[in-house]
């Protein structure tokens, strides 16, 4: 696959369309290299810019997600299987930690800049604005963070304004720690009415229109998101903010999908079907395919395609010889074997990974056994059969509705909060089908049949999904790997957080076996062996040294196998 490097600039969202400004652009470059630059960027521009940078990464769709993430967590393997040690390469991965630090955290620390040099009566008039700044910084430190563990941050960000070239580096306790109380400072800010009206994001904020509330709400659901992670270092401080986060008013907490805390595009955000973008060979993975089609789940065909074999062409085999006479289409959703191993016994090269052949429309063409990943789910501007472009839209989730409602289900489950587990699980499990419902038909998947009201109840009583106490959380955490499929990386920490999926819980995850050996799955990103020409050498191996000090580090700081400090056995 050819790899083509895009960039994405400012520009004005006016009436859910992306317009690009090549006067935005030249700003934006400016700004980079010289700070009295700024002096002509309005604080909501470089907002935008903020949010475009975290989205527009689509060598962090290629590399982090389609190559690595994905296919380490069985949500889709290789055309032909997985490579025999697939999960032991990690060239270009990954992709966050720079893009923290040139494009989405320095850009938001523009925005307080700029009102800095506004004057002094227009100041109060950004009080909010920097707020919301401050509540997307957070995200993406904790982002970072997550997988890499310390990082710079209460001294990065500031080099072009006086501040040191060699930030140190802050533990990931501490991070997190400081993420909470800024989180809640901004809340409060939030909260509190103003003397002096404030200036709106409007369009440059493309999740909620610069609407404080909704803000508010999204803030919370991140603070909750960090203190989960926290469940097996410092469960008081998780049950403290949990308690806190939960008796807020419920107007400050996520009650629906449209509180979700997403980025919508048009298709042409993630170019056309030869960009990196492009998830055109994502099988999908048998696993998740195999318990989606026994349980009847109606986001089946949300996410993944049928395979080839209609009655149309079977017949047309028949006619070729190829296929017995009185073949009749049976099951169309398949995917394909995660273990290397499996991937490559001859019986299975023969019957899944051997397609037979027609002529269509005066084209060779292969009728393929098994499904892949729906592609205008990852790249909503991907052509169809007929080479006709999506016109869609993309949808980037950070924290939805479903999301928050499985966290909320997951503390009642271990008596963290007295909720009820049954209640928060089953309005996880319906949100999460209503919004993928709303996003196949967004982005206007192929071969998409909208869910109806029986599907979505006839899935909640299914024996292999209706609650059950006695394995709440095997339930909760199945369904959330479920649902981040569109958000792979939250798959991922799900996994680490919960043990779960694993070979025998409820959605069973094989284990990898790769010529005859059990492979061991990466739980963070590879951390590079610190140059001592590097200026802040220093620094950087000073907090390594601290890190490997962890139970569970791993051999070097490159070993992807070890953890992070919340990542705990």
């Amino acid at each position: 696959m050819m790899i083509s490097y895009k960039k994405y600039f400012s520009g004005l969202l006016m009436a859910g369309t992306l317009v690009f400004s090549g006067c935005q652009k030249e700003a934006f470059v400016e700004t980079n290299i010289n700070p009295e630059g700024l002096t002509s960027v309005p604080p909501a521009n470089q907002f935008l810019n903020a949010t475009i940078s975290l989205h527009g990464q689509d060598f962090e769709a290629y590399y982090d997600l389609y190559q690595r993430i994905m296919p380490w967590m069985q949500y889709s393997t290789g055309v032909n299987g997985n490579g025999q040690n697939f999960t032991q390469v990690y060239d270009n991965f990954s992709q966050r930690y720079g893009r923290l630090y040139n494009g989405v955290g320095n850009t938001l620390v523009d925005v307080e800049k700029l009102v800095g040099n506004l004057a002094a009566e227009e100041q109060p008039r950004y009080v909010h604005m920097i707020r919301i700044a401050r509540i997307l910084k957070a995200y993406y430190t904790f982002y970072v963070s997550d997988i890499y563990g310390s990082i710079p941050y209460t001294e990065a960000f500031q080099a072009r304004y006086g501040g040191t070239l060699t930030p140190k580096y802050d533990p990931q306790q501490t991070i997190f720690a400081t993420l909470d109380s800024e989180l809640k400072e901004a809340i409060t800010v939030l909260k509190t009415p103003q003397t002096a009206s404030q200036v709106a994001l409007g369009s440059n904020d493309q999740y909620y229109a610069g609407n404080t509330q909704q803000w508010v709400k999204a803030a919370n659901a991140l603070r909750l998101k960090i203190a989960m992670r926290l469940a097996k270092r410092d469960q008081a401080t998780m049950k403290a903010i949990a308690t806190e986060v939960l008796s807020s008013p419920a107007t400050d907490l996520m009650s629906s999908n449209t509180d979700g805390w997403v980025f919508v595009t048009p298709a042409s955000f993630t170019g056309g079907s030869d960009a990196n973008w492009n998830p055109a060979n994502l099988r999908a993975g048998k696993p998740l395919v195999d318990f989606m089609w026994d349980t009847q789940d109606p986001r089946l065909d949300a996410y993944f395609t049928p395979n080839s074999y209609s009655q149309a062409n079977i017949d047309l085999l028949i006619s070729g010889g190829q296929l017995p006479a009185g073949t009749k289409e049976s099951r169309r959703y398949l995917g394909g074997f995660t273990s290397p191993d499996a991937a490559r016994t001859a019986q299975n090269v023969q019957r899944y990974y051997s397609p037979r052949y027609l002529t269509l429309n005066g084209s060779r063409t292969a009728i393929d056994t098994l499904s892949y990943i729906q592609p205008r789910l990852f790249q909503a501007g991907y052509a169809d059969a007929a080479g006709t472009a999506g016109t869609g839209r993309n949808y980037f989730p950070v924290i939805t509705y479903a999301d928050f409602c499985y966290m909320r289900a997951e503390l009642a489950a271990q008596a963290v909060t007295s909720e009820s587990a049954k209640t928060w699980y089953e309005t996880g499990v319906t949100a999460s089908l209503d919004w993928y419902d709303a996003v196949a038909q967004g982005a206007q998947l192929t071969n998409y049949t909208p869910m109806t009201a029986t599907e979505k109840t006839a899935y909640l009583s299914n024996a292999k999904v209706a609650f059950n106490a006695a394995k709440a959380m095997d339930l909760i955490a199945s369904q959330e790997y479920i649902h981040f499929l569109r958000q792979p990386s939250e798959g991922w920490a799900t996994w680490k957080r919960t043990g779960i999926p694993n070979p025998s819980s409820t959605l069973p995850l094989p284990a990898l076996i790769s010529n005859g050996a059990t492979l061991t799955v990466p739980r963070r990103a590879p951390l590079g062996i610190p140059n001592v020409n590097d200026p802040n050498y220093a620094n950087r191996k000073a907090a390594l040294d601290e890190m490997a000090k962890e139970s569970g580090f791993g051999t070097d700081p490159q070993d992807a196998t070890g953890r992070v400090w919340w990542d705990r056995p």
